[in-house]
C-alpha cells in the first residue's frame, strides 16, 4: 500500500509538472484578455445612432446581432446622420483591435486552459473544449471580418449579412460550450470549491445561451462570458500557483 500511495503522489507530481506552464500561460494571456476588455470598455459606445441602449448592452452587440439592414441602419444611423461617421470609427477601431488583437488573446487564453488540463489528465472534456475554442475563434474571425466589410458600404448586402449572422451565432454558441466544458472539468477534478466554481461556470454558458434566444436577455451574453472566464482565470492563478 505503500508503494502504491508513493507510486500515486509521484504521478500527480509529474502530471503537475506538465500541466504548470500552461497554467502560467493562460493566466499571462487572462490578464492580457482583462486589458483588452477595459480597453474596449472605454471606446465602445453605449448607446447607437438610434437611443440608448439597455444596461449591459453594447453597440458592438447590437452590430454584432444585426441581420437586417433596418438593424444595420438603427446602429448607425441614416446616411445624413451627424451620428454615423463617429460612429463607423468607433465600430472599426473596436473591430480591428478586436481582429488582430483580442481574438488572438483570447483563443490562447482559453486553449492554454484546457491544453493544461489536458496535461493535468482530464482528457476527453479537455479535448472537447480545446476544438471548440478554435472553431469559435474561426467564427469570431468571420463576424469581426464582416462587420468590417460592412461598415465600407452600409447597410450591407444580403450575403454579408448572413456571413454576420453566421459568425455571431457560430461565435457565441461556441463560446457557450467552452464555458461549459470548462465547469465540467472543475466539477469533475474539485473539492467543495472547485465543484461550486464549475457550476457557476457552466451557468455562465447557459447563460449566453439564454442571451442568444431572447432579446430581453441579451445583456447576459456579455456577462455569462464574463463570469465563466473570470472564474477561469481564478482556478489557472490557483492551479500555476499550488505546489505539487
Amino acid at each position: 500500500h505503500y508503494k502504491e500511495r508513493q507510486f500515486a503522489t509521484r504521478a500527480t507530481a509529474m502530471a503537475h509538472d506538465r500541466s504548470r506552464l500552461f497554467w502560467i500561460l493562460c493566466v499571462l494571456f487572462g490578464a492580457g484578455v482583462l486589458g483588452f476588455v477595459g480597453w474596449f470598455g472605454g471606446v465602445i459606445p453605449t448607446r447607437t445612432c438610434s437611443g440608448m441602449l439597455p444596461q449591459g448592452v453594447s453597440a458592438l452587440l447590437v452590430y454584432q446581432l444585426s441581420r437586417t439592414p433596418a438593424d444595420i441602419e438603427a446602429v448607425f444611423g441614416a446616411a445624413s446622420d451627424p451620428c454615423r461617421a463617429a460612429m463607423i470609427a468607433a465600430m472599426d477601431r473596436a473591430n480591428t483591435v478586436d481582429l488582430l488583437g483580442f481574438i488572438p488573446t483570447y483563443t490562447a487564453f482559453l486553449a492554454c486552459f484546457f491544453l493544461a488540463l489536458r496535461r493535468a489528465g482530464t482528457d476527453m472534456v479537455a479535448r472537447i473544449g480545446l476544438a471548440t475554442v478554435l472553431t469559435a475563434a474561426l467564427f469570431d474571425v468571420l463576424e469581426t471580418a464582416t462587420q468590417l466589410h460592412i461598415t465600407t458600404q452600409l447597410p450591407g448586402g444580403t450575403k454579408a449579412l448572413l456571413l454576420l449572422a453566421i459568425g455571431s451565432r457560430g461565435k457565441f454558441l461556441g463560446l457557450a460550450i467552452v464555458c461549459i466544458c470548462a465547469g465540467l472539468a472543475m466539477f469533475l477534478r474539485g473539492k467543495l470549491v472547485g465543484r461550486a466554481a464549475g457550476v457557476l461556470c457552466i451557468a455562465g454558458g447557459l447563460m449566453v445561451v439564454a442571451g442568444l434566444a431572447s432579446v430581453p436577455a441579451r445583456a447576459a451574453l456579455s456577462a455569462g462570458n464574463a463570469v465563466a472566464w473570470i472564474l477561469m482565470l481564478l482556478y489557472a492563478v490557483q492551479a500555476a500557483a499550488r505546489r505539487a
